[in-house]
């Protein structure tokens, strides 16, 4: 993009954790505007976080003013002052949805809508935001029928962690599965049950998952298969090591709104699997597989992709992301809606 001419602006970027995905928006963002960063602290608990509003109030008050564009990553407790304050002010305000602030799983009390009182949060700072950006189209949806006549644009999201090899490295049989999972919601919520008990059907393979939490989860980790490894969390740049030894990558969730760790995967050429939720099937396109829930089934089909040597060829895969979830991509239209707020 060229930045002759641009209408640089002023623009605080509220966040509440500086993730891979929200730490790329960032960047962008301040590669062409003066962005000055606001953590909102989430804590457990309706009192701790009405403090935490009144902070985030009294500097709205007092620095607000300077502002152009309100930017928020999610829609949540946090992003309603700001929306809000911009609305009052006649500034512009851009809320991105990233699924939790959509959803709402009962059985596993997943997701903002949840509770009624924080739905109203997220909902208030959809309907009032001069703009919100949704990461897929089945976020897009959700967001849709809770805000019917807010300004809405889909802009997915991207693969932050790059291939740095030109080429194909020699893939060992090893099916991987990657998620942040520290408590028993987690667990099922990234079907990390099914993903064991088809480890179980397949003794000849080695399965991993990484990011799991063994310590607090040790009461589900008694009886595991002998072939299943688990890692606890790990720095991005070291996942490439586990990425790029994976033929197959699963991601049987529960839940999903995008699937960034499916599409980092695909980066590196691994065959994915996934269950039909959310946004998962948006990011396989026609590079892997949507099953249901059955793991005698998925056991199957793993074992044949495998022995069949990968199918799609690695390189059709990496496409799939290179052609629809790059970091240029999601920078060219993240700025394009700011410069036209």
């Amino acid at each position: 993009m060229n930045n002759k001419g641009v209408n640089r602006r002023s623009v605080l970027f509220v966040y509440t954790s500086m993730s891979s995905f929200v730490k790329n928006d960032y960047q962008t963002i301040s590669s062409l505007h003066k962005v000055q960063k606001y953590h909102f602290k989430p804590v457990r608990g309706i009192l701790k976080n009405a403090l935490e509003m009144v902070r985030q109030l009294f500097f709205l008050l007092l620095f607000g003013w300077k502002y152009d564009l309100f930017f928020c990553w999610f829609a949540d407790y946090h992003s309603f002052l700001p929306v809000l304050f911009a609305k009052i002010f006649r500034k512009q305000s851009v809320v991105v949805i990233g699924g939790y602030d959509v959803c709402r799983i009962r059985k596993l009390n997943y997701g903002a809508f949840c509770s009624p009182f924080r739905g109203w949060f997220c909902a208030s700072s959809m309907k009032m935001a001069s703009t919100i950006l949704t990461v897929s189209g089945h976020v897009d949806r959700k967001a849709k029928t809770i805000a019917p006549g807010t300004n809405r644009k889909m802009i997915y999201n991207c693969v932050t962690l790059e291939n740095p090899s030109a080429t194909a490295e020699p893939k060992t049989d090893t099916i991987l599965t990657v998620g942040l999972i520290g408590n028993e919601r987690t667990f099922y919520l990234k079907g990390i049950d099914t993903f064991i008990e088809i480890a179980g059907l397949l003794p000849g393979f080695k399965f991993e998952i990484v990011g799991l939490d063994a310590e607090k989860l040790a009461h589900k980790l008694q009886n595991i298969p002998a072939n299943v490894s688990v890692y606890d969390k790990v720095e991005p740049a070291d996942l490439i090591a586990f990425y790029r030894k994976a033929k197959v990558y699963c991601q049987l969730s529960r839940s999903e709104s995008f699937g960034v760790s499916i599409a980092e995967a695909m980066t590196f050429g691994a065959f994915p699997v996934v269950t039909a939720e959310g946004g998962m099937p948006e990011v396989i396109g026609n590079a892997g597989v949507v099953v249901k829930r059955d793991p005698e089934l998925i056991a199957q089909l793993i074992s044949e992709r495998i022995l069949k040597g990968g199918d799609p060829h690695e390189n059709t895969i990496r496409r799939q992301v290179t052609d629809h979830f790059s970091r240029k991509q999601r920078a060219e239209s993240i700025l394009l809606v700011c410069l036209n707020l």
